[in-house]
């Protein structure tokens, strides 16, 4: 094993450099895997972009990971070296409020113990990376299910939470607000769930051909000037949506989600907004609608997601739109998902 790492560091704004680190050798329950692949998500994008606001310079970036085992150290029991796996990219601390609460997704602690999103725990844009708890920020990957397809799962895991944690019944209008990955993964979720009805709000392009490809029932225009979005759905549904799962994380979607509900239905938000979002308060009130924020995925939430990927149960080639080099990352990656919105998912080789 070499005791050496190649990765890609955040420096600045629009800046970042492949840098070497230490690898160490693994100690108890700690493990070194190979990175075989490495999504890029839209954190990754947004990092990049703003430079240390959203990530500290000098972090070692990248979360959605697939690999295989190189070492593990004493303890470890579960797996083993040439093991393939699904990298979970947290570890939850186990003793503060959240977690004791059950919400080890929701873990304080969680910015100092999860890869890639800060300068306390190097991240899979990289050929290795060390895991300090293996067995628990991992899930063992069938030899069925190929590195392309398993780099789905953490974005997959994410949608199967939103779904999980809502009010979802069977039989359900569901509205999915923003056909990028989480939204086309949700998407699927709900039609295996059993949604009565999946609705799309996506502007006319290829991500709204896909997500009716992979289920949607129908589609709704959000940048529609002379039709608020809120109209379309009731138009066509019995006065609004059972359930809308906002993953488009944009300020103008957040007052849409909620005209888009019945009364007493529940909006989940999933994208993720850090601007100040003007809201009308009254709406909510006026229709008892629920509004609950969905973070990341439990690591059962995670083992699903592996599982339906396993079980062929969901549709990842046309979401795979390519893969590049991880000494291209910028020039492939970063900047052509800025500048060409028809990208789904772009996948990172060492």
């Amino acid at each position: 094993m070499p005791d050496t790492k190649k990765g890609v560091v955040l420096t600045g704004a629009k800046q970042i450099t492949i840098e070497a680190r230490p690898l160490p050798q693994p100690g108890p329950g700690e493990g070194i895997v190979k990175v075989e692949l490495c999504g890029i998500c839209g954190s990754d994008l947004h990092g990049w972009e703003a430079g240390g606001t959203v990530y500290p310079l000098g972090t070692l970036m990248g979360h959605e990971a697939v690999g295989t085992v190189e070492s593990v150290g004493d303890g470890v029991k579960a797996l083993k070296a040439g093991d393939k796996v699904a990298i979970n990219g947290f570890s939850p601390c186990g003793y503060c409020v959240a977690c004791r609460r059950g919400l080890s997704n929701a873990c304080v602690n969680n910015l100092d113990r999860t890869i890639g999103n800060s300068d306390k725990l190097d991240g899979a844009f990289a050929d290795y990376i060390w895991l300090p708890e293996l067995e628990i920020m991992t899930a063992k990957m069938p030899d069925k299910l190929g590195f392309e397809e398993g780099a789905l799962t953490e974005p997959l895991a994410t949608s199967v939470h939103a779904v999980r944690i809502s009010q979802f019944q069977v039989g359900d209008t569901v509205v999915v607000a923003g056909a990028g990955p989480i939204g086309l993964l949700a998407i699927q979720a709900l039609k295996i769930g059993g949604a009565g009805r999946i609705i799309v709000s996506q502007s006319p392009g290829p991500r709204r051909e896909l997500a009716l490809q992979f289920g949607a029932d129908a589609a709704v225009n959000p940048r529609d000037p002379d039709n608020p979005v809120g109209d379309q759905v009731k138009a066509i549904t019995d006065g609004g949506a059972d359930v809308i799962i906002e993953c488009a994380g944009v300020p103008a979607s957040f007052q849409q989600c909620i005209d888009m509900a019945r009364p007493g239905g529940q909006v989940i938000l999933v994208g993720v907004n850090e601007k100040e979002t003007p809201v009308l308060p009254m709406g909510l009130m006026l229709g008892e609608i629920q509004l609950k924020g969905s973070l990341a995925w439990s690591h059962h939430d995670f083992q699903i997601a592996v599982d339906m990927l396993a079980a062929g149960k969901i549709e990842t080639g046309p979401m795979l739109s390519d893969t590049i080099a991880m000494a291209h990352i910028e020039e492939q990656g970063f900047k052509r998902l800025k500048s060409d919105k028809s990208l789904i998912k772009l996948l990172v080789k060492p």
